[in-house]
């Protein structure tokens, strides 16, 4: 068996108890061949994801016939099934793994009714995992990628989005709603060429006007759905408007902007700015929080900024 026909899956995912359905295999040295590590009804225990641990081993691997018997598992494990050994950290490691995959098979096929159905059943799993009483929001910031494509961005900001809900005090029903929409609010750019997405210098004046037009191009996409709130498509349509009217698309100000948009703008800026891009390496989150503050009132919400600095602050190390 090669490493390279095999699907890579997080250790971190790995509930003690808790069988995936599909057989495990580990690779071989530092070779490309893998070998059978555990039968498909045989679960792991705690001693066993310490061996791994203790040895540096993050990734294992199933055959690509066990995917969807591993997404499953993933996807209840998130919900709050699975086995009661399962924490909060790998709750939220399984959820990640469920929002980019389905995210980003969603975004490749351009199946508008796909990805807002996919969106809708991710946020129904995202806000059953983040309004739980044990749920800490370190656990997911830990095991969030930051690379610079959309559906990764997408997926953090839904993320972040539904983490500032709570904290702001929404009900499970919209904190559902607002990570839907947070994973559909950069929809436009799939309209937008990679070549501009992950230009690795300045973007000229044309190509930054085409990057403009995403927020109107994904409402325009999505305004005559009937299974979307008003709340959702103003996420859309206005996260890169500012308090002070100077944002886009069409310069709204203050109390032009829904609640949800300030929302997703802040936690927008701050997914934009932490995560790896082609033309700046990430800020650090504590230049990120201070960047954010100084727009506090002039680009974005002041309640909201600091609620979002409070949630950071909480999962930096004392």
């Amino acid at each position: 068996m090669l490493v390279s026909d095999l699907i890579a899956i997080s250790v971190s995912t790995l509930s003690p108890s808790s069988a995936i359905g599909a057989d495990l295999y580990c690779r071989v040295g530092q070779t490309d061949e893998a070998k059978l590590y555990r039968g498909a009804d045989y679960p792991m225990k705690p001693q066993d994801l310490n061996k791994l641990k203790s040895r540096g081993v993050t990734k294992l691997f199933i055959e690509r016939e066990g995917r969807d018997s591993y997404q499953n598992y993933l996807r209840d494990l998130a919900a709050g099934g699975g086995s009661e050994n399962a924490d909060n950290a790998q709750r939220s490691a399984a959820l990640n793994e469920v929002v980019l995959d389905v995210l980003q098979g969603s975004f490749e096929t351009n199946d508008q009714d796909n990805t807002v159905e996919a969106a809708s059943d991710l946020g129904g799993l995202a806000a059953s995992l983040v309004s739980r009483e044990d749920f800490a929001a370190g656990d997911l910031f830990r095991v969030l990628n930051h690379d610079y494509a959309t559906f990764t961005h997408s997926a953090n900001v839904a993320m972040y989005a539904g983490m500032l809900a709570r904290e702001l005090g929404f009900t499970e029903e919209d904190i559902e709603l607002v990570v839907a929409g947070g994973l559909l609010h950069d929809l436009g750019k799939l309209e937008i060429p990679d070549q501009i997405l992950t230009k690795p210098g300045r973007l000229d004046e044309d190509e930054f006007a085409q990057i403009k037009r995403h927020p109107a191009e994904g409402f325009r996409q999505l305004a005559r759905r009937e299974d979307l709130t008003f709340a959702q498509l103003m996420m859309v349509y206005q996260h890169h408007e500012r308090l002070d009217g100077g944002g886009y698309p069409v310069g709204s100000h203050d109390q032009e902007i829904h609640p949800w948009a300030k929302l997703c703008a802040v936690v927008d800026i701050y997914e934009a700015v932490t995560s790896q891009r082609p033309y700046r390496t990430p800020m650090s989150r504590s230049d990120a929080c201070n960047l954010i503050r100084r727009e506090s009132g002039k680009a974005l919400d002041p309640e909201m900024v600091e609620c979002w600095i409070s949630i950071i602050h909480s999962t930096m190390p004392k």
